[in-house]
């Protein structure tokens, strides 16, 4: 990312704030299925939780990889160089 001096931390900030809605928003979430999900395990019985076994793989590896991404795309030299210096 191409940072002047009137714009230096911008990307930290933004990236921060959006990492930390997107935290607060999976709690919450979280939080709202996990209370569902235990309301109908008491009228249903436990089984139930057996059934978010596959979702819940699903959602993991989506958090692995978008991870991946993140750390990748900040980490990487020959990204910033071309952002930086390419088509302008």
């Amino acid at each position: 990312m191409s940072e002047s001096g009137n714009t230096k931390g911008w990307f930290a900030v933004g990236m921060g704030l959006i990492i930390l809605g997107a935290v607060i928003y999976g709690i919450l979430m979280f939080l709202g299925v996990s209370f569902a999900i235990g309301q109908a395990a008491a009228e249903t019985g436990a089984p139930i939780l057996l059934i978010l076994f596959i979702p819940g793989l699903v959602l993991l590896g989506f958090i692995i990889l978008l991870a991946k991404v993140i750390v990748d795309r900040v980490g990487n030299a020959e990204d910033d160089h071309y952002s930086k210096n390419v088509d302008k």
